[in-house]
């Protein structure tokens, strides 16, 4: 029987090294955490694996054989084969689930571990957040980065919000400028939303009820009237035409227009209704654009709020804003430690019923 010792930050890590190294047959003697020399927290993985893989027999030169022509996969074949590796990914999925849960030694803890996959969070992030979200503590306030709250009545900010098309960003720009105007911060509106039939129509009707100057934004040469015109908004904030990762021109052109309206802030919003995959091909374009922060939209249309925890850890953006559902300006916040385990637990217990 061949032990090894693998150690690592966090436990899936860890683990995540012994099936790398060993198989998914290794099978795991003990876990124990301990601190290393700075005071970090160090998990130790003991490992065993019954058999050593015999080598690799000398290879031998097969004699030429006439070339053919490469067989074309039946349809059904190929079917079969894509089915046999999902499961084979789900399994591996479950395994490490089942290992992340039972390294968890409260009840309590592995009753939220449990609570947190079914609401979508990833097995990983899943075991870092259980203890603090049994206990009620402030969930998630280690693994996410969490964005300091603007504050126009200190300095003036000029706020992009882009995403795909419906995930609710005009919305959320109105509940914004409702929420600041009635606070008695001088907000002005603008919108790259000039291509489509009736892109400008919903906002400047906001705009008109609200009695807040509002400007469309065609080309890159109209932001430096723009912002002259906005001189005295302590807050500007700038809707955009949604775009689609599939369609690069679209996100490309956009780009031209938001580097000229000089923005201090950038956010990239995400409806929580949108499929978790979809919405990780959208944060591979984050960087190219320059996000500095996610929203999140449309958080009353799901039922796996979790899946928002993995994409702030994958983009590795700090969080800012949330939106629950239409009404201007109401169900509309900035998202905090706090925030999240109130929304996760309100979801768990909803699901429960």
């Amino acid at each position: 029987m061949r032990i090894r010792v693998f150690s690592a930050p966090h436990l899936h890590e860890a683990l995540s090294k012994v099936r790398k190294e060993m198989g998914p047959e290794a099978l795991i003697l003990d876990r124990q955490q301990s601190k290393d020399a700075s005071g970090n927290s160090l998990w130790h993985v003991h490992a065993a694996l019954d058999a050593v893989a015999p080598p690799p027999a000398k290879p031998v030169k097969p004699a030429p054989q006439p070339v053919a022509e490469p067989a074309q996969p039946h349809p059904l074949h190929a079917d079969a084969t894509i089915r046999r590796l999902e499961r084979m990914i789900e399994g591996l999925g479950n395994r490490e689930s089942a290992s992340l849960r039972q390294a968890l030694t409260e009840g309590a803890d592995q009753r939220a571990f449990d609570l947190l996959l079914k609401l979508g969070v990833s097995a990983s992030h899943a075991f870092d957040m259980a203890p603090d979200f049994a206990r009620r503590n402030p969930t998630g306030s280690k693994t996410i980065r969490w964005g300091k709250r603007i504050n126009p009545g200190e300095q003036r900010h000029i706020v992009l919000f882009t995403g795909p098309s419906g995930c609710g960003k005009s919305t959320l720009v109105a509940k914004l400028a409702a929420h600041y105007s009635m606070k008695g911060i001088r907000v002005a509106l603008a919108s790259t939303d000039t291509e489509r039939m009736g892109g400008l129509d919903s906002l400047k009707a906001y705009a008109s009820t609200l009695g807040i100057p509002f400007f469309p934004l065609r080309k890159a040469a109209d932001a430096g009237d723009i912002l002259r015109q906005t001189q005295s908004a302590q807050l500007l904030l700038i809707d955009s035409e949604g775009w689609s990762p599939r369609r690069d021109f679209g996100l490309k052109r956009q780009t031209a227009l938001w580097d000229a309206m000089q923005c201090t802030q950038r956010f990239l919003v995400l409806p929580a209704n949108m499929d978790e995959e979809d919405g990780m091909q959208l944060l591979g374009h984050h960087s190219a654009s320059a996000m500095t922060h996610l929203a999140f939209s449309k958080l009353d249309e799901t039922q796996k709020p979790g899946k928002i925890v993995n994409w702030a850890i994958s983009a590795g953006l700090p969080l800012g804003y949330c939106s629950f559902g239409p009404e201007v300006p109401e169900q509309m916040g900035w998202m905090t430690d706090h925030a999240l385990t109130a929304l996760l637990g309100k979801t768990g217990r909803d699901a429960s019923v």
